[in-house]
């Protein structure tokens, strides 16, 4: 299954700039596609009937091509294309992808220079293939090697493969890391040097944790014990602990204590935790296909109760699925 590769992935990201380039192994890349002038061609996509006349200019700088074939792909294939400050455009090969004839990971910077794209107001983008989802853009700080504050946001899809991303956090210089997923399954993501010129959204703190997930009809837990992820808090707090309760609709539970999840270089606002393997005896106590999952959260003294029902708040990336906490977790201000 794919669904942890994105965990993986993620956390890849986030460690990327925190000192890690040398543990990652990437194979050789060709050079960097050099910067050409966008093509002064009619865009060959319809833009959403949301679109203005920033993205109606951005789609015919970028000027996509007819689609290409992901089964197709090949390592060194620059499938991003993003629209720089100039009126370039800037190619760009995924640095992590499974796509075709395999899969490769990496890490930002390890197969050359990450390009920069200046300072355009929204930073807009093509991709080769359509119908992908770019939920996971992450603004990660330059300066900071270890322990910075990363925000993640969704790119807004202006056609079927031009995608506009919009600042987040305060103004300056970031790497952006550009996630996505296609509607078969496979993923590609790739990053760009940004500097923004005006302070972005913040997101809400946010938290996911798996358990359950259905395979063929069937309730499983395929990836052993409960794991809990937060992120956007306020601040990472000094101390921290949880607890996982799963309730049947019947009545019947099981508490998991869960274990807090260190890495030598967490992002400021990031939380994780992870619980042991439920036992036969306790999944086969479990009724029904559907439970409700109840988190306990202690973060310095303040205690928040996070619950959410599977599989009804299952997320778009099984089996991770939205917590709703009371009261709310608390939120960073910039």
């Amino acid at each position: 299954m794919r669904t942890r590769r994105l965990l993986v992935l993620l956390l890849l990201m986030t460690l990327a700039g925190c000192g890690t380039e040398q543990e990652a192994a990437l194979p050789k890349t060709a050079p960097k596609t050099a910067p050409k002038t966008a093509p002064k061609t009619a865009p060959t996509a319809t833009t959403t009937p949301q679109a203005g006349a920033e993205d109606r200019a951005a789609v015919e700088a970028l000027a996509p091509g007819p689609a290409g074939d992901e089964a197709d792909f090949e390592w060194n294939e620059p499938l991003f294309h993003f629209l720089a400050d100039d009126g370039q455009v800037v190619d760009e090969e995924p640095w992590t992808a499974c796509l075709g004839n395999g899969c490769w990971d990496g890490a930002p910077g390890l197969g050359g220079a990450i390009p920069a794209v200046g300072s355009p107001d929204a930073l807009y983008f093509a991709f080769d293939y359509p119908g992908w989802k770019f939920h996971w853009v992450t603004f990660n700080p330059v300066e900071e090697e270890c322990g910075g504050r990363s925000t993640t946001v969704r790119a807004t899809p202006v056609t079927d493969r031009v995608f506009r991303i919009d600042p987040a956090g305060r103004r300056g210089q970031w790497r952006v890391d550009v996630f996505g997923r296609g509607p078969e399954g496979g993923d590609a993501v790739t990053s760009v040097l940004w500097t923004t010129r005006a302070d972005g959204a913040v997101p809400a703190p946010r938290a996911t944790g798996s358990l359950f997930t259905d395979e063929d009809g069937e309730r499983v837990a395929p990836y052993g014990g409960p794991e809990l992820h937060l992120a956007d808090l306020a601040r990472t707090p000094t101390d921290a602990t949880a607890s996982w309760t799963v309730t049947d609709r019947a009545g019947h539970s099981v508490t998991v204590p869960l274990r807090r999840q260190r890495s030598r270089c967490d992002a400021d606002g990031t939380l994780s935790f992870r619980g042991r393997e439920l036992t036969a005896a306790e999944l086969e106590g479990l009724a029904g296909p559907a439970v409700t999952y109840t988190v306990e959260l202690l973060l310095d003294g303040t205690t928040h109760t996070g619950t959410a029902r599977w599989p009804q708040d299952e997320t778009a990336e099984p089996p991770y699925t939205r917590f709703t906490f009371e009261p709310p977790l608390p939120a960073f201000r910039p």
